[in-house]
């Protein structure tokens, strides 16, 4: 056998020979780790959330105003600009897609109901809006009813409304909802059926009317205006390459082109909007505060730890120095202490962090899921965090005098 494995592991018996210590001390580790697990999780949730719609979205490549500014808050473009883009060689067709935050107000209140909203309250809903002949969006219990959609004053429900919008059950927009009459955008309307999609950041409820539904309660006319232009390529046309062949020939057909409307494709136009809820909003910054905040809790910890380690050993390391061990082997065990913590905490968060991802989605529908990308981003932030603290313990190490012995 090796001399390898003929050494004294002398890093894992100074961590056992105190098993409280060595127990507090992978508590403190696995809750940092755990933190920074949970807010990687909600940053992710608000990537996720941010594109839902637009996952389900046909088309592969976007249209929408220079002045869009997220999903439900796109503003608005001239048709006219759908109606030249399908005339390019690369385009199959052109469709359009509705969307706005309008106004909801409850439907009768449901007295079994122990906290269900008071009559007549009013919320902000997501309202989607497309053409019933020409479908765009890829729900399918939501194509499935879209003859209903052809009454102007029928809408579908998204299943993941929140409950505050008064459905009757007093938790989600089901078949004991059918029926009922709800005021959107200040005209009665009927729900005629639920679909399942999620609201996204921006809402916790969301509907699905006709574009005829839509201009009835949007403050623009369909006929002449859209929120989003879905253009479909003609096959074996690559979407990025074929969204700046579009901007260009739109610039040179009309110089206004540019300062009226951007094209991106789907996956640009996903990346975007993804980026600017993490980047540009308060709610993604919070979570990016979060993970940074969380790594400096746990780096403290583990440097308390093995500061405190050292300390009650420093005639112990400083006898090996008098033996001949040299200033690096000795500093080794330090280190190996310090990313024995980062494993063992990083195995006991990530168990822990599966079944709260798991507990949050079943609570709250935010979808919170574990990646491996965050598993093993994780793992390296716990080395790092580990050895940063375990390098900063060395010091007091380093000033270990064998001379002090004698």
């Amino acid at each position: 056998m090796s001399s390898v494995f003929r050494r004294t592991p002398v890093a894992l018996l100074n961590l056992l020979s105190h098993p409280a210590r060595a127990a507090v001390s992978l508590g403190g580790v696995s809750f940092a780790l755990l933190l920074i697990f949970m807010q990687l999780g909600f940053r992710g949730a608000v990537g996720n959330t941010a594109t839902i719609v637009y996952g389900k979205l046909s088309g592969e490549v976007v249209i929408r105003s220079f002045d869009y500014v997220h999903l439900y808050e796109p503003r608005t473009i001239d048709r006219h600009w759908l109606k030249t883009l399908a005339s390019h060689p690369l385009v199959d067709r052109v469709d359009p897609f509705f969307i706005m935050l309008q106004k909801w107000q409850n439907p009768p209140r449901n007295t079994a109901c122990a906290n269900a909203p008071p009559d007549g309250s009013f919320r902000t809903v997501g309202m989607m809006g497309m053409e019933v002949d020409r479908p765009v969006l890829e729900v399918e219990d939501a194509v499935a009813q879209l003859d209903a959609l052809k009454d102007p004053d029928a809408m579908l429900v998204d299943q993941a409304t929140r409950a505050e919008y008064g459905p009757q059950d007093c938790k989600a927009f089901g078949e004991r909802d059918l029926g009922l009459r709800a005021e959107l955008g200040g005209r009665a309307s009927r729900i005629a059926g639920t679909f399942r999609l999620g609201t996204g950041l921006a809402t916790n409820g969301a509907v699905l009317v006709s574009d005829v539904a839509f201009s009835r309660r949007a403050p623009f006319d369909t006929r002449q205006r859209v929120s989003l232009g879905l253009i479909h390529l003609k096959p074996g046309i690559e979407p990025s390459a074929a969204a700046k062949e579009l901007t260009n020939w739109l610039s040179e057909r009309d110089p206004n082109a540019s300062q009226s409307v951007q094209i991106l494709s789907m996956k640009e136009q996903m990346e975007w909007e993804r980026g600017r809820w993490l980047n540009e909003t308060p709610i993604g910054m919070i979570f990016t505060m979060g993970v940074l905040i969380s790594f400096i809790i746990g780096a403290a910890i583990v440097y308390m730890v093995l500061a405190t380690d050292v300390a009650s050993r420093i005639s112990e390391f400083a006898t090996m120095k008098a033996m001949g061990y040299s200033e690096w082997y000795v500093s080794g065990i330090v280190l190996q202490q310090a990313w024995m913590l980062a494993f063992g905490g990083y195995i006991v968060s990530t168990m822990i962090s599966l079944l709260l991802y798991q507990l949050t989605v079943a609570l709250s529908g935010i979808p919170t899921f574990m990646t491996w990308p965050r598993m093993g981003g994780v793992l390296i932030l716990a080395l790092l965090m580990c050895s940063f603290s375990g390098v900063l313990a060395m010091r007091k190490l380093w000033r270990a005098d064998p001379a002090s012995l004698f």
